[in-house]
């Protein structure tokens, strides 16, 4: 529900899916994502409940920068919406950084939508820069 409430533009070529529809096609993801021994997630917990996790892909470095050999990849950074604001998120990314360090990877790349401007102050707070622009398309 946070995706359509972020990008409403995409409802002319991409209407909203169902909650459960896009649980299901998530969920496929990370099951697949998660056959790789270096696909990753941190859980924060708040209160004796999970509040927030973070889902990282490792996978080659970029072709034409100077990345390193493995190239991380932030597929999902999510905050109960009653509880951004409050470092969460940054503590998850941090939790993300020490696993990083751990498997020898030192490059990070997130794709959040152009729309999302919370999350671009967010991710920029803590070091990252726009650097690539994803453009979408449907064939008519």
């Amino acid at each position: 529900e946070h995706h359509s409430q972020i990008a409403p533009s995409l409802a002319d070529r991409a209407p909203k899916r169902a909650l459960a529809d896009a649980w299901q096609l998530r969920r496929a993801k990370y099951e697949r994502w998660l056959t790789d021994p270096e696909t990753f997630f941190v859980i924060a917990e708040g209160e004796g409940r999970p509040v927030g996790y973070a889902f990282v892909t490792v996978g080659p470095g970029y072709a034409s920068w100077a990345t390193g050999q493995r190239l991380a990849e932030l597929e999902t950074l999510s905050v109960l919406p009653e509880h951004r604001g409050g470092g969460v998120g940054e503590a998850l990314l941090d939790a993300v950084w020490v696993r990083l360090a751990e498997v020898d990877v030192d490059d990070l790349a997130i794709t959040t939508a152009v729309t999302n401007v919370d999350s671009h102050r967010f991710y920029e707070r803590q070091g990252f820069a726009k650097s690539f622009v994803v453009y979408y398309g449907k064939r008519s």
